[in-house]
Formats: structure tokens, sequence, C-alpha cells
């Protein structure tokens, strides 16, 4: 039998051995791929979803006219359309609601974490290339842009008590002498945003100095309801100002 069928055995060490080896451990392990009676019900499914609107736009053009199909069309694609920005809206709120952060949490973290926490609530606001840039041994600022090319500087005081036990006091552990700085300059047209984020609140004269220079300040109540999801721009009404006047 073995001079007439030589190869209805697969020797050790050969690539059809090897293969049947590696089928076996994949069954073994439940890796297997699925069989062709679990894709046919999937795969009727489809060609349900594709095939029911051809054949009935099919049917009002050989019926109707070619107008109804066309319009039928239209409405098909303005379903689709609402279909997926819809789908697209619950994804966005489902990323909102999975970047949310409470004040304990806040409070608890240290001046490390915290930069991360208002990284992250940046770039869930939508602005990019979010990165730290150091301006002396122990202070890191935030840079970023914005979707219209608006550049962004964050600047950090904490509470009264050090990071980590923070009780939403004074925002006097690390005082800003200036605006934030920015690496680079800022697209024509649109004025840089500054921003100082406290997990405290802010002393008179520091709203003043803020007033004077440009910068916009997040205190602890703005903190919380950034945090909660609520979105940057809308917070500071950041659509209001990011126009430079005309100079004339």
């Amino acid at each position: 039998m073995n001079a007439v069928w030589p190869l209805s055995r697969s020797p050790v060490g050969t690539r059809r051995a090897w293969r049947k080896r590696e089928e076996l451990q994949r069954w073994l392990n439940g890796k297997q791929g699925p069989e062709w009676w679990e894709i046919v019900p999937a795969l009727a499914a489809v060609l349900a979803v594709i095939g029911s609107p051809l054949a009935g736009l099919g049917w009002l053009w050989s019926r109707v006219g070619w107008w109804a199909a066309l319009l039928a069309a239209a409405a098909l694609a303005y379903g689709v359309r609402a279909a997926v920005r819809q789908r697209r809206a619950v994804l966005a709120r489902r990323r909102r609601r999975a970047r949310c952060y409470s004040l304990p949490e806040i409070d608890g973290a240290d001046d490390r974490r915290f930069r991360a926490i208002i990284g992250r609530l940046l770039l869930r606001d939508g602005w990019t290339q979010v990165r730290g840039v150091r301006i002396s041994r122990e202070v890191v600022h935030l840079v970023g842009n914005g979707p219209n090319g608006r550049q962004l500087g964050v600047a950090f005081e904490r509470g009264a008590d050090r990071a980590g036990q923070g009780n939403g006091g004074r925002a006097a552990l690390r005082p800003v002498g200036g605006a934030p700085q920015l690496p680079t300059a800022t697209a024509p047209g649109a004025r840089p945003l500054f921003l100082v984020v406290s997990s405290g609140t802010f002393a008179r004269e520091r709203v003043v100095w803020a007033a004077r220079h440009g910068v916009r300040l997040v205190d602890r109540a703005l903190l919380q309801r950034w945090a909660a999801g609520e979105d940057l721009a809308v917070l500071l009404d950041l659509d209001l100002d990011h126009v430079q006047p005309d100079a004339s």
C-alpha cells in the first residue's frame, strides 16, 4: 500500500505534518476559525441588508419611474447619513463620559498626575498636539493647538495644601509670574489662549492680574464642571474671543 499511495501518511518533519499539528493545537486552544455554517447566517443578513434596498429601487425604477427610484435613493442616503451621525454622537458621548474625573480624584493627584488629567481633558475636547514644556526645574506648562489653529498655553496652580492633600483652598502654592509660554508663533488671525488652571480658588489680585494680561482662569468650580464632561470652549465661551479685534 505504501508503494501505491506514498503520500497517504505525513512523515514527521514534513510541512503537511507541521500544518496538521498547528491545526490541532488551534482546536485545542479554542482558536480555530469559524466553520462555513457559522458564517452563512451573517452573510445572509449582509446580503439582505444590501440587496433589499437595491431590489426596492429596481422595482420603483421599473414600475413607477426613474424619478421615484432617485427620490428613494436620496431618502435612503439621508437616512444612512443620519444613522451614522447619530452613532458617532453616541460614541462621542461615551468617550466623554469615560474621560471624566471627580474633585476628590483631582485633589488626590500629585503635580504630574494633575497635569496629565488636564492634558486628557484637552484631548477629549478636541485640542491636539498637547505636550509638556519645561519652564524651570519645577514648573511645566502644557501647550497645544485647537481645531482652528489657535494655540494654547496652560500653567497650573494647586490649592493651599500640597498636591495629594488638596482641600480646595486658595491657589497660592505656585504663583505664575507671566502668561504661559508658547514655543512657536500662533496661527494668523487667531489670538493664543492662555489658561491658569487651579484646583483651588484665585485671590482677587490674581483675578486682576489675569484680566490685565489676557489670561483665562479656571478655578475649582470651573474645573469641576470641566472634569465632569463640559466642553472647555463652552465653559469659557472661547468662540467669542478667538479672533483678534481689528486694529483699525
